[in-house]
């Protein structure tokens, strides 16, 4: 039976901002709605001493802010009791995959961001995001392709880091309206993968099957990189 945890752990909170702070191709886009001069302290630390800073920050974070936190945690419980059986289902059905593994822990976050970690199938959800289930089966949808695809298929295999990593946030176009209600809209991507993403989608609605969306995806790649 598959199963899942939600947490809220200060420590996990703490290495997604430690993360976001070290990227320096994204920071500025995240730090909008920061202080950067925040993260101009963390970047002139070491990773303890920053750690260190940021566990402060946070115990303050979670006093000052706490109610919101306790009823985005009320929420999330209540999407993924209600709805966490059917998004699995639907992820079984979309890959035309068992699921690679049977238990998953979600992360509560206080920083806008959604990384996730495969091998212990893992993901951070930040507190405030409204569609929960969407952002759980975005990640779910990775791990399928990279469990399934990325790991066993050789036109795969031999993408480069960066092709794969078009291809696999390409491949979310699958997480539709026709999913609705189950996702409350439809999942939209990056901006700089939308041509990719219009013609996989227009190949899924007349095919809907995933592995031959996956080869399709690997062809434009080929053939973009070629021209």
């Amino acid at each position: 039976m598959v199963d899942y945890r939600i947490l809220l752990d200060i420590y996990k909170d703490a290495e997604n901002w430690l993360e976001a702070s070290q990227n320096k191709s994204k920071l500025k886009q995240w730090a909008t709605d920061f202080d950067p001069k925040f993260f101009n302290e963390l970047k002139s630390h070491n990773e303890e001493d920053a750690t260190t800073l940021l566990i402060e920050y946070l115990k303050g974070l979670y006093l000052s802010d706490k109610n919101n936190i306790a009823e985005y945690k009320k929420f999330i419980e209540s999407e993924f009791k209600s709805k966490f059986k059917e998004a699995c289902d639907a992820l079984e059905m979309l890959t035309g995959k068992p699921l690679y593994r049977q238990d998953f822990t979600v992360y509560l976050t206080t920083f806008p961001r959604g990384p996730y970690n495969y091998d212990n199938g893992e993901l951070w959800v930040a507190i405030g995001w409204y569609d929960p289930i969407r952002n759980f089966m975005h990640e779910l949808l990775h791990f399928q392709t990279i469990y399934y695809w990325r790991n066993k298929v050789p036109a795969v295999i031999n993408m480069t880091g960066d092709e794969f990593e078009i291809l696999k946030e390409s491949l979310t176009v699958v997480l539709d309206e026709s999913l609705e209600p189950l996702i409350k809209s439809p999942d939209k991507g990056y901006e700089q993968h939308r041509e990719i993403r219009v013609k996989l989608h227009e190949y899924w609605i007349k095919n809907k099957n995933f592995d031959s969306l996956i080869k399709q995806g690997v062809k434009i790649l080929n053939e973009s990189k070629n021209n």
